[in-house]
């Protein structure tokens, strides 16, 4: 599976590589034109190195479609001219699926879900969906999960045969009234757009969870549902080094068990790593089409325009993968988590699907003034 999309006008064929509703020559109606049988037509090496493109040598290649469409794609294998480039998709616990957004939100949602096996979604099943909205601001700053990628999934989800009846939003700020933290985000919208359920986790019952030596205050929410959705913004944090699939968890904390962990720095990075162990199997998507670099995670922070979405079964699997791509410090509560048999950490054992790891490295800033990060 490689995807080339474009927008094609049904009456005079004119196409667009940018989705648009009209024909802006002969107004005719436009519809999505999808090419999955991908080729390689050409290719050129790359040795030069830049910003955005560190690791060298690189390979651009020229891919070509059924439909006789066109589409650069980097990639550091070699391929000959009339390859097939296909994508398989992996539903193992080891795989993390690395998709780049060219302008459609919903087709690299719903691309990088199917490269990891998709989700079974049916009209009984009940689907929590778990962004990161905790704190203020638009999305185009990288604070919170952009709405565009919610939009998409929550649109995908419905596509999917899910009743909007079993779809829930939920999220909880330990910073201020849920309602302020969202008014920005654009997720109000899309609540009242498609009609689904909201729920501010802190008005949920909790209960005591005991896992090594640490006793959580976990919302009952997460026993409600069939599917759990974990989507965090990328973004780094000057406490942790990454917000990811990790920190996403904490907010079905109870406010009073976030504060005792915050007073202790080094606690809390060791409750982390135990965290994940306390929750039904979930899939973690990763929106970094916005995110942020430098002292994340709010506003001392600087957005990053990164255009990828990744997915996974496995939470150490996401943010391990996530550290690497972004060349990050290392995430001390990630390796312990590995090390406690929450998932794979050793990199040269996560299968990256869509793209290559090389072929997305890229060195962002870094977070600063945390003890917890290792170099």
């Amino acid at each position: 599976m490689a995807k080339i999309l474009r927008w094609l006008c049904e009456k005079c064929n004119k196409k667009w590589i940018y989705p648009i509703e009209t024909c802006l020559y002969c107004k005719g109606k436009v519809k999505k034109q999808i090419g999955t049988k991908t080729k390689v037509i050409g290719y050129t090496k790359v040795s030069i190195p830049s910003p955005l493109h560190p690791v060298i040598p690189y390979n651009v290649l020229l891919l070509g479609d059924e439909h006789g469409n066109k589409m650069p794609k980097k990639t550091i294998k070699d391929y000959n001219v009339g390859d097939l480039y296909e994508d398989i998709p992996d539903s193992s616990e080891n795989s993390i699926s690395a998709v780049k957004i060219k302008y459609d939100y919903y087709e690299a949602v719903k691309e990088a879900l199917e490269l990891i096996g998709d989700i079974i979604v049916d009209e009984n099943k009940k689907i929590l969906v778990k962004p990161n909205l905790s704190i203020p601001g638009y999305s185009y700053l990288g604070m919170c999960t952009n709405h565009k990628l919610m939009d998409a999934l929550i649109q995908l989800l419905l596509d999917k045969g899910a009743k909007k009846e079993n779809i829930t939003i939920a999220e909880q700020s330990f910073f201020m009234p849920l309602e302020k933290a969202v008014a920005k985000t654009g997720t109000p919208e899309i609540i009242k757009k498609y009609s689904i359920n909201y729920v501010d986790i802190s008005k949920t019952e909790f209960e005591e969870k005991k896992i090594r030596e640490f006793t959580f205050e976990i919302s009952k929410i997460v026993n409600d549902f069939d599917v759990i959705l974990n989507v965090p913004v990328i973004k780094t944090d000057m406490l942790l080094g990454l917000d990811g699939s990790f920190e996403n968890l904490t907010r079905f904390l109870s406010k009073k068990n976030f504060d005792e962990l915050a007073k202790d720095p080094q606690k809390a990075a060791l409750a982390l790593a135990v965290l994940p162990g306390l929750f039904p199997k979930f899939i973690t998507i990763g929106d970094a089409s916005i995110g942020l670099q430098g002292n994340g995670p709010a506003q001392y922070g600087e957005p990053g325009y990164y255009d990828i979405i990744f997915v996974a079964r496995n939470p150490v699997v996401h943010d391990r993968a996530v550290q690497e791509v972004l060349c990050l410090r290392k995430l001390p509560y990630v390796e312990l988590a590995s090390q406690l048999g929450s998932g794979e950490y050793d990199i040269s054992k996560i299968k990256f699907i869509g793209n290559e790891l090389e072929a997305l490295r890229r060195d962002i800033k870094q977070p600063i003034g945390s003890k917890l990060i290792k170099k």
